[in-house]
């Protein structure tokens, strides 16, 4: 799949996923008030803020998108990840807003209707709402590649649990009479919301410190590097995503008494394994050394061994 098709079809996801979560936030914010039930309220300010993520995610597609220049030699591929972390503060934001206003109902020991049967009928649609937008966002995740989409669908099914328990709740509330349960709900739904803030600030930031949480990767370069039988010692390797892509960069050794061109081949040969082993390889870096010239000093890379510590 090319660049511009696969912006536009998540493009055309984040316009879908704006516009469910529209109504939705409108839906459950208006009858969440109306109904006089807090914990509503909060799921609709939660789908209030995925309204925000899938406006990020549009403009940001149009911006990773575009190819490498002067100012950006490396592309742009890393605005998504970007996009992603503003996203995980905007969530924590409405999540922490949610906590305060819970806890000030909780001690304040005032009097409070009952929640209304339309506040159960409003999740009810949300729940369906919001598992159609979760398998429409992971499927186009899957489909371009889109960490950011991924995180999304993510986002979207932790919505869904976030609404079963508002259900729940409310449900309760109604059996036994008890008002405060809303709230007690309402208070649980805001720490989920912020736990599912920083596991997103969590893995933008392994990206930006060129970090990886899959050390398989690893591993399967070195398997490569073992195939091409004139390389040996694969050492001072590091791998870093750049959204849904890795470069690589790695230091071996091969005969020294090898012309320069002969230790060239060899190296196209291992970029082409590595290739053939590791999908969405954005480049390889690979540094020829003579045999038994000694490793140098510098502090980064991994040998084999270092994976096992």
């Amino acid at each position: 799949m090319n660049e511009n098709s696969r912006s536009r079809l998540i493009k055309r996801s984040s316009i879908v996923s704006a516009f469910g979560n529209t109504i939705l936030a409108v839906l459950k914010i208006v009858i969440g008030l109306a109904s006089h039930s807090l914990a509503l309220v909060g799921d609709g300010i939660d789908s209030a803020t995925d309204i925000a993520t899938s406006l990020l995610t549009f403009f940001t597609a149009s911006i990773s998108s575009e190819p490498p220049d002067r100012e950006h030699p490396w592309g742009h591929e890393r605005a998504e990840t970007i996009s992603t972390k503003i996203l995980s503060f905007i969530i924590f934001f409405a999540g922490g807003q949610l906590a305060v206003k819970s806890v000030q109902d909780i001690l304040s020991g005032s009097m409070r209707e009952l929640p209304g049967l339309w506040a159960i009928y409003a999740t009810l649609f949300s729940i369906a709402g919001k598992t159609i937008l979760a398998l429409y966002k992971f499927n186009t995740g899957k489909k371009t590649d889109s960490p950011m989409l991924i995180a999304d669908g993510k986002n979207m099914r932790n919505d869904i649990i976030i609404s079963l328990t508002v259900l729940i709740g409310l449900l309760f509330t109604r059996w036994f009479n008890i008002a405060l349960i809303d709230s007690v709900i309402a208070l649980i739904v805001s720490f989920w919301i912020m736990v599912v803030a920083f596991s997103i600030f969590r893995e933008t930031s392994l990206e930006l410190m060129d970090s990886i949480d899959d050390k398989e990767i690893y591993n399967r370069i070195f398997a490569a590097v073992e195939r091409v039988q004139e390389v040996q010692n694969p050492h001072k390797m590091r791998i870093r995503k750049m959204n849904r892509f890795y470069v690589v960069d790695l230091d071996v050794e091969v005969d020294g008494n090898l012309t320069v061109k002969e230790g060239h081949d060899i190296s196209l040969r291992l970029d082409e394994e590595i290739r053939s082993s590791i999908d969405n390889i954005y480049d390889i870096m690979i540094h020829i050394e003579p045999a038994g010239a000694g490793e140098h000093k510098e502090r980064f890379g991994l040998k084999k061994e270092d994976l096992w510590q």
